[in-house]
């Protein structure tokens, strides 16, 4: 099965990068793309797209018009240069943000982020227990009815386990009440990668791996199949 992609942008070479990072991945075909919001409407209209990404600031109606006019809305990740409109973006229920230029393992994160939608059938709330710390040195995280801080460097990985996540580090494991998803969104990008639905790996903290698993500490973590290639991608450009 592949997912159907629209992409909105009265840029071409932002369109062309999206559309570029989209060919990496087998599950998506671009359905239609467009540089006129107003075309862009009247063909989704028709299309029918699982995905859509959108630009904000465009001529005749701006992207967040855009999504308002949309009936049957699909999952839609906001692209653009201006961080200001985050909070009425995902005010309208949008999937993700990302601020352009976009790298491309903050692209994966957003499409992992939609992967994990259409396989929970369920939207993903926008608000986890994990207070993100901007330095990026640690976490904040809710457990055992305090808040534990969590150094990064001390993180192994990630397990998801119902509505729970179970933190491993190298001398403990703490269990959280979130979803993979989120915490993962929480990581820095350039540190971690997603194997699996259910796991999240310290891409340092890796000490060998096939197609197939991955190896920490003696650990063997699977791959799975929809995240096979974005991760053989982020070890191949190390």
């Amino acid at each position: 099965m592949k997912f159907k992609c629209y992409i909105v942008d009265d840029e071409p070479l932002a369109l062309n990068v999206i559309e570029q990072h989209l060919a990496k991945f087998k599950q998506f075909e671009v359905c239609g793309k467009s540089t006129e919001p107003l075309e862009a409407l009247s063909q989704i209209k028709i299309l029918q797209p699982d995905l859509i990404f959108l630009d904000i600031q465009m001529p005749e109606i701006t992207g967040l018009e855009l999504i308002e006019s949309i009936q049957n809305k699909p999952a839609i990740i906001i692209t653009t240069a201006y961080r200001e409109y985050a909070v009425e973006g995902f005010e309208l229920n949008v999937l993700d943000y990302l601020v352009k230029p976009i790298p491309f393992k903050r692209f994966i994160k957003a499409i992992d982020k939609f992967l994990e939608q259409k396989l929970a059938h369920t939207p993903i709330p926008v608000v986890a227990p994990v207070l993100p710390v901007h330095d990026h040195a640690f976490l904040l995280v809710k457990a055992e009815r305090k808040t534990i801080k969590v150094a990064i460097d001390d993180i192994l990985y990630v397990e998801g386990v119902k509505d729970y996540v179970k933190i491993v580090l190298k001398d403990q494991k703490i269990m959280t009440k979130t979803s993979i998803g989120n915490f993962f969104n929480e990581l820095p990008a350039e540190r971690f990668v997603r194997i699996h639905k259910s796991f999240v790996v310290a891409i340092d903290k890796i000490e060998a791996y096939t197609a197939h698993d991955v190896e920490i500490q003696k650990m063997e973590l699977p791959i799975g199949r929809m995240y096979k290639e974005a991760f053989l991608k982020v070890m191949e450009g190390r």
